[in-house]
């Protein structure tokens, strides 16, 4: 008999955290389910400590494949996957022991596509609520839950606090090579879903590590988080534009012009900006276009709204004002925090 979840965990390098990981998988009240764990090459104890717990439970499949990130294992662990639903957690987190069964249980009560529930944060030891649906209805028509996702408060764009029909992967994959490669692709699934139930009690905990993908920045980070906003940004307002209300456009064009900011002033702080004329051409087509939105939108502080004015109207005179302005008073700021 085919399960009826399939659970994937890409591994790489977490020797010391996938036992806590697997052991609350497998220890879910929600029996009926397969763990694919996918090995993405990695060079230390993790393959054969997979190959451990498959020896130990038959719910247990192993993969073990070249190197070549994460959203090529995940994608390698939907092409296997026989589950009618799936779902993901990353090796270095574990999940409470009902996570499963509160999520299946929500998709088959409101005949949903996606059940999603609120997580923990942790940080040094201690557990940080980051989201909850207090006053919320316990499921959400297309509109209202692309909505969230576009708000990003709430739902956020993560693959792993979430249950999903697998049809919904039929034409979507994690883009290989990609930071933050949620963000491009969990609107997708989004899109196809008429139906999003809530689980309005944290089942899921992150465990937030310094030398994990968010933990430090540069430019291909900065460039990914981007492009993902905006992306999801622009495919979201060609489709629903007249749908989605006008409070969430401008929580959406809050997301994206922070993301737009921080990569465009990243690239005057190294001085590269005319070697990035790719990304400042991005940067620069969002201001143009959506110019309209920020400025009128809530959520866009006033320091934001003037910033994407300025430099709308003139990349010039931007870059003299942060280099001359900005910029000295944020190293100055800096520094007296040290």
């Amino acid at each position: 008999m085919k399960p009826e979840i399939s659970i994937i965990v890409p591994v790489y390098k977490v020797e010391n955290y996938i036992h806590k990981c697997v052991d609350s998988i497998l220890a879910q009240s929600f029996e009926n389910f397969e763990l694919i764990l996918v090995d993405d090459g990695s060079p230390d104890n993790c393959p054969a400590i997979c190959d451990g717990y498959a020896a130990m439970d038959t719910r247990v499949k192993v993969i073990h494949k070249p190197n070549g990130g994460l959203s090529d294992a995940r994608n390698w662990g939907i092409n296997a996957a026989e589950g009618k639903y799936i779902g993901f957690v990353d090796s270095d987190d574990w999940i409470a022991k009902d996570m499963y069964e509160s999520l299946y249980n929500a998709l088959i009560e409101h005949e949903a596509d996606i059940a999603v529930c609120c997580h923990y944060e942790v940080v040094d030891g201690e557990l940080f609520q980051i989201n909850n649906f207090d006053g919320s209805p316990r499921v959400l028509g297309n509109v209202e839950g692309l909505s969230e996702l576009l708000m990003d408060v709430r739902i956020k764009n993560l693959a792993w606090d979430k249950l999903y029909k697998r049809e919904l992967f039929r034409s979507v994959n994690y883009p290989v090579g990609v930071y933050y490669e949620d963000t491009p692709t969990t609107y997708k699934l989004f899109m196809q879903a008429s139906k999003v139930a809530i689980v309005n009690i944290p089942k899921y905990y992150y465990f937030k590590r310094k030398e994990s993908i968010t933990g430090s920045k540069d430019l291909k980070k900065l460039q990914d988080k981007f492009s993902g906003a905006y992306e999801k940004y622009e495919k979201v307002r060609s489709q629903y534009h007249d749908k989605i209300d006008k409070h969430t456009w401008g929580w959406a064009a809050n997301v994206v012009i922070n993301e737009a900011m921080e990569l465009y002033n990243y690239l005057l702080r190294e001085k590269n900006g005319l070697d990035n004329s790719q990304d400042v051409d991005k940067v620069k087509k969002f201001l143009r276009e959506n110019l309209s939105v920020i400025m009128g939108a809530k959520p866009v502080g006033p320091k934001l709204k003037m910033a994407a004015l300025i430099l709308s109207t003139s990349e010039a005179f931007y870059s003299l004002l942060y280099s001359t302005l900005i910029f000295p008073f944020r190293k100055e700021k800096n520094q007296s925090l040290m």
